[in-house]
């Protein structure tokens, strides 16, 4: 499970072409705890698909900001730079698995 920091993050928005999912966390989210595991599950599953990262709203508050992110966890789905979705909650992996294959 590799994190990502602002700058990092704001480079791959502006780079990539194919969708981007970001997952925002922290360690002290008991929800986040659980959520991690669908999140590491669902990257290996579509692994060249679609780009999963991660982000510790407790570091990076740029990034926070800028997708007003107000409780956690919560995951965003980029396409095209645009948002396409933005849920705050527990998800299950079919959740992840319909989302993947709807933006696909």
């Amino acid at each position: 499970m590799k994190n990502l920091n602002d700058k990092i993050l704001e480079k791959l928005v502006n780079t990539l072409n194919y969708p981007i999912l970001i997952y925002f966390w922290s360690e002290w989210c008991e929800i986040c705890k659980i959520s991690k595991n669908i999140i590491n599950d669902i990257e290996i599953k579509f692994k060249n698909k679609i780009k999963i990262i991660r982000i510790n709203i407790d570091y990076n508050y740029y990034s926070t900001e800028k997708f007003s992110i107000k409780n956690i966890p919560v995951v965003v789905v980029l396409l095209n730079k645009k948002i396409i979705l933005k849920k705050q909650g527990i998800f299950n992996k079919e959740f992840f698995k319909k989302l993947i294959k709807k933006i696909l």
